[in-house]
């Protein structure tokens, strides 16, 4: 997948384009892994300032998706960089 910027990945990982695995994690180097967790709290910080209609189920839905899946891709970055001992 070639995205360009890290805040582009960032996006697509929340609406679950691209998902983040160990195995795929293991191609990027600290720096990338530092720019995704950038762009990640960037889309995070977005994702959260969103503020659905009352009543648009659908919205809020949408919103926890995202958000859940933010929190899933930051965890399994976070416990490989503990795994593998890496300084962000």
């Amino acid at each position: 997948m070639s995205i360009s910027s890290p805040k582009e990945r960032a996006k697509s990982i929340a609406d679950g384009f691209f998902s983040v695995t160990i195995p795929s994690l293991r191609k990027l180097t600290e720096g990338h892994l530092r720019d995704i967790l950038k762009g990640i709290g960037i889309v995070e910080r977005e994702v959260r300032r969103e503020m659905p209609k009352e009543g648009d189920y659908d919205g809020i839905k949408k919103k926890h998706f995202k958000l859940g899946n933010l929190r899933r891709a930051r965890l399994v970055i976070d416990t490989f960089v503990k795994q593998r001992r890496l300084k962000l």
